[in-house]
């Protein structure tokens, strides 16, 4: 048997869609293309600030592990009336974005989820349950600025969000 005789069932993904992804994972965590935030965030993952810097190989890479972090995962937000919004989910991201979580499909926010709504995983949150979570975050990053604020003060006089009735 000649190598011409079999068929060809790998085809390498062309450069625009290797790039196209790394973009779509780039939108999915709010983060602009082009701008300098997503620059850095290039920078940060691959040493380069422009896709077009990167060979196939290296944006594959990149791509497996923009996937490993759960970037290029879609929602399961499905339908029905009970599921969340969109406007819900994107404040959500952005929330969990500002605490540090990287994304709201990481192990960690998902243990927070879990913390506050004894759901196992954030693709089941409701309408009401992505509440709880959204006040849940507000009031971590209120609580992390009284503490910045308060850091010339007193330390014992200092609020938490449990002392803080």
């Amino acid at each position: 048997m000649r190598t011409n005789d079999l068929k060809q069932t790998w085809k390498p993904t062309p450069r625009h869609k290797l790039m196209a992804m790394v973009h779509i994972a780039a939108q999915q965590l709010n983060i602009e293309h082009g701008s300098i935030e997503y620059r850095a965030w290039l920078q940060n993952l691959t040493g380069k600030t422009s896709c077009k810097d990167l060979t196939d190989e290296q944006l594959r890479e990149l791509i497996a592990s923009l996937r490993q972090r759960g970037c290029l995962e879609r929602k399961a937000t499905g339908s029905a009336s009970n599921r969340p919004t969109q406007i819900q989910w994107g404040e959500m991201e952005i929330l969990a974005r500002r605490l540090g979580f990287g994304n709201a499909m990481t192990p960690q926010f998902a243990a927070f989820v879990k913390r506050v709504t004894k759901l196992e995983s954030p693709r089941f949150l409701t309408r009401q349950s992505i509440s709880k979570v959204i006040i849940g975050l507000e009031k971590w990053l209120e609580y992390k600025k009284q503490k910045n604020d308060n850091s010339g003060m007193n330390k014992h006089a200092a609020k938490t969000p449990l002392n803080a009735r």
